[in-house]
């Protein structure tokens, strides 16, 4: 009996994965593809591998008696195959829109040139990217989770702080105190759209503060300030490059927010994923002053 090496690979695939969406994308292929040599491969064994459950492809006790054969066939080949293929497949990060934008995505295409046969997407959205969906394979997150099937680390803490557009501050009050700001306008979240907690840096100043402009989009926020729209509690890493923007209040108005990266536990040792966690923890290191302005 000879057994297809791709066969038992999608075979692992899917055990890990247990859905054939959540498997195609890891692999890159159609699901359909996936169930075909599933199939495939039952045929060729004469036992069935999987049932079909409402959580997904679960494995049989033949299943179940496979899995550790094909861990140790697929530890080999890496091994034997590492000197001659380059990393290659797919790496997903989800980010908060304005990290992932204005922070991650030059680092991560300067990264990309060094692996050109592996694929790396960037979801830079302003809402929780859902490891638990498969809606990435690396998240980063202002919020840590408090459960879940996940390996955490703490990224990098950023700072935020208050800024405005020259025009903006020449044309309106002087700002020598927090008191002052009573007089300016301001750019901020929408409240009832915001996706945590941790983003109502403007409530944390003790003042009745309103904001004239409002949107949910970080970058969306700082075009606004920078055309003059009022003063906007901004993360450095974006607005450090943007000469028409000042700081305001430097001393008093100085927050810090945590970043998160977080994988699930059946992905940590894909050396692809392995690859691109320890770039990004690099690289929050080595961009300290940028995130922090130390």
């Amino acid at each position: 009996m000879k057994v297809d090496w791709d066969h038992l690979r999608f075979f692992l695939v899917l055990a890990r994965a247990k859905t054939l969406t959540n498997a195609a994308r890891l692999i890159g292929v159609e699901h359909s593809t996936v169930a075909r040599r599933i199939q495939a491969l039952e045929s060729t064994l004469g036992i069935q591998l999987f049932k079909r459950e409402a959580t997904g492809y679960e494995l049989t006790s033949e299943g179940l008696a496979l899995v550790p054969r094909v861990e140790q066939m697929e530890q080999s080949f890496i091994q034997i195959d590492k000197p001659l293929n380059p990393l290659h497949g797919r790496v997903r990060i989800g980010a908060p829109e304005g990290f992932g934008t204005a922070f991650l995505a030059r680092l991560l295409a300067e990264f990309s040139q060094h692996y050109p046969s592996l694929t790396i997407d960037l979801i830079p959205v302003p809402k929780t990217i859902k490891l638990s969906h498969r809606e990435a394979d690396i998240v980063i997150s202002i919020d840590r989770p408090k459960s879940g099937p996940y390996i955490i680390t703490r990224l990098s803490n950023y700072c935020l702080k208050l800024y405005g557009s020259k025009n903006y501050l020449q044309q309106n009050p002087k700002i020598n105190r927090v008191e002052d700001l009573t007089q300016h306008r301001f750019v901020d979240y929408i409240d009832d759209l915001v996706y945590s907690s941790a983003l109502y840096s403007l409530e944390r100043l003790p003042l009745q503060l309103t904001a004239c402009f409002r949107s949910n989009s970080i970058l969306a926020q700082q075009i606004a300030v920078s055309a003059g729209a009022g003063l906007a509690i901004l993360p450095r890493f974006i607005a450090h490059d943007k000469p028409e923007l000042e700081e305001v209040l430097s001393e008093q108005v100085n927050f810090a927010h945590t970043f998160w990266m977080l994988t699930l536990v059946d992905l940590q040792h894909e050396p692809r994923i392995k690859l691109v966690w320890d770039f990004l923890r690099k690289q929050a290191d080595i961009q300290q002053d940028l995130l922090m302005g130390s």
